[in-house]
């Protein structure tokens, strides 16, 4: 038995994907607290305080599901809990089976199937990157959309069935793959969701569960593919010059389309950068 009461329904053996926490961030100053006016430096504070308590309450949610045994759904159920995401600010919904090889290793899943939530970060403030603006609404959907996970989790489990939350800051297994899969959006060059409605203006988060899912909707993304491909700026102008024209492919299916340490370095000498937010054309126009 696990130390979360039950058999954990996935264990990561990717050798290839293991779960690392950028440390390097938590040494950047609070650089906006001094050039922002008081109540901005403190909702900038509050939005990052609230992210990281929402990350740790996250992980959490695997427990307190060993009576959850439900796995039958209907229609009229997903109305409802659609209804009640939309009602709470989530801006796309969508639904794939939890695909293994994409969880980071050694890290306990709990549930089939994925339940796949994204909320939108506004243009008005993605184009004041890099800088102050663009971070503190980065941080306000990352806390307003864990905090929203964590409640649709909780809700799952009231119904009776096996759930826990994935944190937008970060979760058990790579989002990218299963956004993919759940036909919400492409993989972008710098390996960043685009999606028809946000560009790659959006946070996503996820929940595992046992539950019966929908049938993931058909969508066309040809037209949003061949842009992506022909286009290139994220490519051509990321401030680090960590996006790869040739994206890495290892082994077990996972791609890796930037340098994470030049990536990272950016953030630090870039003012929290976010410029492939800006820069990326479905970004200004959706």
């Amino acid at each position: 038995m696990s130390d979360a009461g039950i058999e954990p329904t996935y264990i990561g053996k990717n050798e290839n994907l293991v779960f690392k926490v950028p440390k390097e961030l938590f040494n950047m100053s609070l650089g906006p607290a001094e050039v922002l006016d008081r109540e901005s430096a403190k909702l900038f504070s509050k939005y990052i305080r609230g992210t990281f308590k929402g990350f740790q309450q996250a992980r959490k949610t695997k427990y307190d599901n060993e009576n959850n045994k439900k796995t039958e759904t209907t229609s009229d159920f997903w109305e409802i809990f659609e209804k009640k995401a939309k009602d709470l600010n989530v801006d796309l919904i969508g639904y794939t089976p939890v695909n293994e090889n994409y969880i980071f290793k050694d890290l306990k899943v709990y549930g089939v199937n994925a339940i796949i939530l994204s909320m939108e970060i506004k243009w008005d403030k993605v184009k004041k990157a890099p800088g102050a603006i663009c971070e503190i609404e980065l941080f306000r959907v990352y806390k307003e959309l864990g905090d929203v996970t964590i409640e649709l989790a909780e809700y799952m489990k009231e119904q009776g069935y096996k759930s826990e939350a994935h944190h937008p800051f970060g979760g058990k297994l790579l989002y990218g793959p299963h956004v993919v899969a759940a036909n919400l959006g492409i993989m972008g060059r710098n390996g960043l969701i685009i999606t028809p409605e946000f560009g790659p203006r959006q946070r996503w988060s996820i929940i595992t569960t046992d539950a019966e899912i929908p049938i993931t909707k058909e969508r066309d993304f040809s037209e949003l593919t061949e842009f992506c491909e022909k286009c290139g700026a994220c490519v051509r102008e990321c401030k680090g010059g960590s996006v790869y024209e040739t994206p890495i492919k290892k082994e077990n299916g996972v791609i890796t389309h930037i340098d994470r340490s030049k990536c990272i370095q950016s953030i630090l000498d870039n003012n929290y950068c976010s410029y492939c937010l800006k820069i990326c054309m479905p970004s200004k126009s959706s």
